[in-house]
């Protein structure tokens, strides 16, 4: 897991998004899983990243995450929106779509 230092701007995580969805391009699901830190509650693990790319929309054992979208009536969200901490020190979030076998799709 990367550790980011505060003052990181939109630009910097957005790149570190993609640098994560490379390694999911690359079906590098433990790397990927790895590069961010976990809630163990959530229960996600390298397997359930690939099961989950694998089962979206027509379920094609080859079909795979790509960090580049082709533009479809959908436009890809990279966005981070800020606030001041929150009772959980929750200070904002990233929205990122994902896009499945080149596509752009509705996928966060």
């Amino acid at each position: 897991m990367k550790s980011l230092p505060k003052d990181i701007s939109d630009d910097a995580l957005i790149k570190l998004i993609d640098e994560w969805a490379g390694l999911m391009e690359a079906e590098d699901y433990e790397a990927a899983f790895q590069f961010t830190e976990q809630v163990p509650e959530m229960e996600w693990t390298p397997e359930l990243y690939k099961k989950v790319i694998k089962s979206y929309g027509d379920c094609l054992s080859t079909q795979k995450l790509t960090v580049q979208g082709k533009p479809t009536d959908i436009t890809q969200r990279k966005e981070v929106d800020r606030w001041e901490p929150n009772t959980l020190s929750e200070v904002g979030e990233i929205w990122y779509d994902l896009n499945i076998d080149g596509p752009v799709k509705d996928f966060v």
